[in-house]
């Protein structure tokens, strides 16, 4: 009977393994969100026709941490970042690092929450308040991250075939003018290695994977796996800062507050009437899957400290989550806490996952030292 239920027991732990499949798409998940469609403003501003090569150079922090992600993964494939922080820093030290690392994970899912009000109330919903569709999107991430990791795993691999619309983008090379994207270098080297510096906190997302790949069925699928989502994340966000300013030029870009919006008014099929809407609404679902990303990655992070299960979590922040995204729906005091945090935050990841690698190191280098003496 014992053997049966640890039979049992395991079988039940494999099927809440995460397939290479899905962890790819999870990292699309996190990484890919509604800032998205703001992203050429950001890069544009101060680099501008270069804002793309800006794009290209930001790509060396998602690459910093998914390298990190893998350093970790040949060391301890069963131990996440929050267990690896406690036991190389100690308790009080790494309980104290794994909750600022916590937080980003809540303080992003309150701004694309915020994000998601605001597209769907300027596009779809005007006539709700900020409150219901607050309540509506919270509601529905709380129930898919209550679900769990493998029920978020088969949901981003569901809906992450919907980046597929991004494609469509290419008919804006059609009416766009290569010239936008001239001279090259024009804006300066300097004002887009600023802009690369100050537009990193657009890539952050790609820290998930420290916190779930322990959850992947084989090491070697899920390293193969990060590296192919940072290919093609990084395509992702490079392509949408090249073709809105082909389209567009740096002239019309901080026109509108979703710049690639208007990249789909290229767009002309004779059964739909505006395209716009067809991509709003797949922004939708994208937007969603992103909020019931970081609500469970926040409730799965603070079961470190609770010792509380991850379900029990969600449904015990959901109230909360509900007030402080009422909070941030005023954009002035989302940008102000964003300007001040996401610096801090991406300083922190630094500086916490570094000093990390670098004891793992020190320690596999002095442990067959300590077994010869």
């Amino acid at each position: 009977m014992k053997i049966d239920r640890e039979r049992k027991s395991m079988n039940n732990q494999k099927k809440q393994l995460l397939t290479a499949n899905q962890l790819f798409f999870l990292l699309i998940g996190f990484s890919v969100g509604p800032a998205f469609l703001r992203f050429p403003n950001a890069v544009v501003e101060t680099a501008g026709q270069d804002g793309w090569i800006a794009a290209i150079i930001g790509q060396l922090y998602p690459t910093f941490v998914v390298l990190i992600g893998i350093y970790f993964m040949k060391k301890h494939p069963k131990e996440n970042i929050l267990v690896l922080s406690e036991k190389y820093f100690g308790r009080i030290l790494g309980s104290i690092l794994n909750f600022i690392f916590m937080l980003q994970f809540l303080l992003i899912t309150l701004t694309v929450t915020s994000d998601f009000v605001n597209l769907v109330r300027t596009y779809i919903v005007d006539f709700l308040s900020p409150i219901k569709v607050i309540i509506i999107g919270i509601s529905l991430a709380a129930f898919t991250a209550y679900k769990g990791l493998k029920v978020l795993g088969k949901t981003n691999e569901l809906i992450g075939y919907s980046f597929l619309v991004i494609l469509f983008s290419l008919a804006a090379l059609n009416d766009g003018e290569i010239i936008n994207i001239k001279p090259v270098f024009g804006s300066g080297f300097s004002n887009i290695i600023s802009t690369a510096r100050e537009t990193t906190y657009f890539y952050t997302g790609w820290e998930s994977l420290l916190l779930f790949y322990p959850y992947v069925k084989d090491t070697k699928s899920s390293i193969k796996a990060s590296i192919k989502a940072l290919a093609v994340g990084a395509v992702i966000w490079v392509w949408i800062v090249f073709i809105t300013i082909v389209y567009l030029g740096i002239d019309l870009v901080p026109k509108s507050y979703w710049s690639f919006i208007m990249v789909y008014e290229s767009i002309h099929i004779p059964i739909i009437n505006n395209f716009r809407y067809v991509l709003m609404f797949v922004w939708i679902l994208i937007i969603f899957k992103c909020i019931a990303n970081f609500y469970f990655a926040s409730a799965f992070s603070i079961k470190q400290f609770v010792k509380i299960e991850t379900k029990k979590i969600c449904i015990y922040i959901y109230p909360l989550m509900i007030y402080l995204s009422l909070q941030l729906s005023n954009n002035l005091l989302k940008e102000k806490i964003l300007e001040f945090a996401s610096p801090a935050f991406i300083i922190f990841n630094f500086i916490f996952l570094s000093l990390t690698a670098l004891l793992i190191l020190i320690k596999s280098k002095l442990k067959p030292n300590s077994k010869t003496n």
